[in-house]
């Protein structure tokens, strides 16, 4: 049952359920025949009159024959991930099937399209942008979008010199806002990309000098997080099958680590979960769209929630306060999409954190405004080849987001901003400047 790698081919058997009264069973390399088949072939110890062995490959059943003991089929050649399924006993009438993932490790050359017959884009999308690329054992990743984390994930390169001067003035202009504002800590943390963190599961190679190794290389000394190795202990977990991002139980793991970097009570942050079944924002660009449980807040976090200005992603400002936290100071975050569930996590901790929607770009008349203790500038590793919005007002996105917005949603957006208590005014004044 242990895996075996030959030449080509590596050949796992996946699923908690062994062949049970099937004995050993072993699986042997596919043999080529010709430019366009491939043999696969087995044994079974005890198949009794005989097994139904199928051949899959994406969502296709390629082909089917009967272990007796022994067996051997052909199937058409194709790249990629082939699995050979075994329906080991019945329960409550359904077979419940045993898996060997059989795994080409030239992967970076494997056939993506038609891969898996459910992965077609939504009707009436656009041909073009964000799709979702289907790795091994259902794991979906995220290919075609502007940054192209594809490429950066399998080329090699470097950061530009526009990104290199931007980044080194942030990590030189740390000390001097940690005097300014007042700070009793600063870092950057980057959240790790699925890609990165599930690699064996991405049907791609990495490279071996990215621009993120690059970035690593030149600023790894300076107050930077990165919680590789903390989610990758956890990865299952971690990150969803269907989204790009981390889970709520990811985000708590990347908010303990951070924790523990600067010292303060770690332990605070949840380590007891409820489950929901989500679809993803990839398992949403699939037809049907796909699910997968994982592990969420047990909390309401709504309860904490008391400011949000509820312009989406650029310009958003939100605010959680919880007086049971063990920390009594006030965390700024100025982030992106992963920052959304970290800053949830991370009011376990803080009996404030407010959460900036402008990735890893510090705004200083924010920072005045909400008067931090601890600030946290966060962003995702596939945004890293650009250079960081330092100094770049939030305000004025929300600005010309009010300003691309109907009149009429435009008129009541202005009435529900205006109508916030006393002591947020100073976050929706500047909106209307």
């Amino acid at each position: 049952m242990d895996a075996m790698t030959g030449a080509t081919w590596a050949v796992s058997q996946y699923g908690a359920q062994g062949p049970d009264n099937l004995g050993k069973v072993w699986i042997a390399q596919p043999l080529p025949i010709g430019d366009d088949r491939l043999v696969f072939s087995g044994h079974v110890a005890n198949p009794g009159d005989g097994v139904t062995v199928s051949i899959r490959h994406g969502g296709d059943i390629v082909a089917t024959c009967l272990a007796n003991p022994g067996f051997i089929v052909d199937v058409p050649a194709r790249k990629g991930v082939f699995h050979v399924e075994i329906p080991v006993r019945q329960e409550q009438g359904r077979d419940v099937v045993c898996r060997w993932e059989v795994v080409d490790q030239e992967r970076q050359d494997m056939a993506l399209v038609g891969m898996v017959q459910r992965g077609v884009p939504v009707p009436g999308a656009a041909a073009t942008g964000a799709q979702a690329l289907m790795g091994r054992m259902g794991q979906l990743f995220l290919i075609g979008d502007t940054n192209d984390s594809v490429g950066q994930f399998t080329r090699s390169g470097s950061l530009n010199e526009a990104s290199l001067q931007g980044w080194s003035e942030l990590f030189g202009k740390m000390p001097e806002w940690q005097d300014q504002f007042g700070l009793e800590k600063i870092m950057l943390m980057v959240a790790p990309a699925k890609e990165e963190v599930l690699r064996d599961y991405y049907p791609l190679r990495r490279a071996l000098n990215t621009v993120f190794d690059d970035f690593m290389k030149r600023f790894g000394d300076r107050p930077v997080l990165m919680p590789k190795w903390e989610l990758w202990n956890r990865r299952h977990l971690a990150y969803s099958p269907t989204d790009t991002h981390w889970t709520d139980y990811g985000a708590a793991v990347a908010g303990q680590t951070l924790l523990k970097r600067w010292d303060l009570p770690a332990e605070s942050l949840p380590d007891e979960f409820a489950v929901k079944q989500k679809i993803g924002d990839l398992g949403s660009k699939l037809t049907p769209p796909a699910s997968n449980f994982e592990l969420i807040f047990r909390e309401k976090l709504l309860d904490r929630l008391v400011f949000d200005n509820e312009i989406v992603n650029h310009g958003n400002i939100r605010i959680y306060r919880n007086s049971a936290a063990p920390i009594a100071g006030k965390l700024l975050i100025f982030g992106d999409s992963f920052g959304t569930n970290l800053t949830e996590a991370l009011s376990y901790g803080f009996q404030e954190v407010a959460y900036a929607y402008q990735p890893a770009g510090l705004d200083p008349d924010l920072v005045e405004r909400i008067k931090p203790t601890h600030l946290l500038l966060q962003i995702t590793q596939r945004f890293v080849h650009g250079a960081p919005a330092t100094g770049q007002s939030i305000f004025e996105s929300g600005r010309k987001k009010l300003a691309a917005m109907s009149e009429q949603e435009r008129e009541q957006a202005v009435a529900r901003l205006r109508a916030v208590p006393a002591e947020f005014q100073p976050l929706v004044t500047p909106l209307f400047d």
